[in-house]
């Protein structure tokens, strides 16, 4: 895989634009991938958004409320010039999908936002910036770049990416605001707005179960800092979401499901700079323990895999090493 600067990013989308495109995303899609892969297909006449498996719960609130459910598929074209990949750096985050566009004649692009992945031998181009919070980020940035038209609905998914990626703006840049400030301009919304509607559109059966996993999981002071772990009942990543919410500094969850384990770690910005700290990189070790990969940024990463009993071991190495980077930091 050659990595590429913006600028030859930009030359790729352009040299493209009237080939036939598919864009798709890790597995478990959410509204950072999802929103970034329909907002730049929307540059492309002919373009296919193709999911690996489902997206999540507030990825399809995101369609739906804007009313284009239908822009997702699972059905790959048969011909196909060029591939493009978001929020993913690699072919195993695509589950089943990235066996199949290993040997593809399509030209194949990453664009993303997380720590470099290790798998290099493939014949593909990565634009990969971890200066950017989220990957909506970068394709906003490109599709400016590009002459790309960016409607209200345009606008409100790449809005839907960038505040979902910067965990409510509490890991954003000086380009995060002034990227939000323009699209909220276009979207023509408040940025109350999407808190608040996807708030309330969480079942309350779902948010009480995240709360009782928060309350039965442990608690943990490692000097001043406090630590939060345990088993998820179903979603990992929003149970550790609600972990930091309740003033943890880091948390890890796992959960199982019928084919897989899945791991997720959270840490409160700034700590990895104070720490020198990267879950994405802690993580797509743990993704070893369980069959399978792993990785993310800095404050937030995952893992999962088919060794679905080892959940707790790998869960408990990365409380583990979490934890000695904290004393570390005493």
């Amino acid at each position: 895989m050659r990595a590429i600067g913006f600028d030859e990013l930009c030359s790729e989308l352009g040299k493209h634009r009237d080939k036939r495109v598919v864009l798709t995303f890790h597995t478990i899609g959410d509204r950072d991938a999802v929103g970034s892969a329909v907002a730049l297909s929307s540059y492309f006449p002919n373009a296919s958004v193709v999911t690996p498996d489902f997206i999540t719960n507030n990825a399809r609130r995101m369609l739906s409320y804007l009313g284009i459910s239908d822009r997702v598929t699972a059905n790959f074209p048969e011909v196909v010039d060029l591939v493009i990949v978001l929020d993913a750096n690699n072919t195993f985050a695509l589950g089943r999908l990235g066996e199949r566009l290993v040997p593809s004649l399509a030209k194949l692009i990453f664009i993303d936002h997380h720590a470099p992945h290790r798998e290099t031998n493939m014949d593909a181009i990565a634009f990969n910036d971890e200066t950017y919070n989220s990957t909506a980020s970068i394709v906003y940035e490109a599709m400016k770049r590009v002459g790309a038209d960016i409607d209200k609905t345009t606008a409100s998914l790449l809005l839907n990416g960038i505040i979902a990626d910067s965990a409510e703006m509490q890991n954003a840049s000086p380009l995060t605001f002034r990227q939000v400030a323009d699209l909220l301009e276009i979207a023509k919304v408040d940025f109350s707005f999407f808190s608040e509607y996807f708030h309330e559109n969480i079942p309350v059966g779902n948010r009480y179960q995240v709360i009782k996993d928060v309350s039965s999981a442990s608690v943990e002071a490692v000097g001043k800092y406090l630590l939060v772990y345990g088993r998820a009942t179903e979603h990992a990543n929003v149970v550790a979401d609600a972990a930091l919410k309740l003033e943890a500094d880091a948390s890890v969850f796992w959960v199982t499901s019928n084919t897989e384990a899945s791991i997720s770690a959270r840490l409160r910005p700034p700590l990895d700079k104070k720490l020198s700290m990267h879950l994405g990189v802690i993580m797509e070790d743990i993704g070893r323990l369980i069959g399978g990969t792993g990785g993310g940024h800095a404050c937030a990463a995952g893992a999962y895999g088919i060794r679905r009993e080892a959940a707790q071991l790998a869960g408990g190495e990365a409380v583990k090493r979490i934890k000695e980077k904290l004393l570390a930091g005493e």
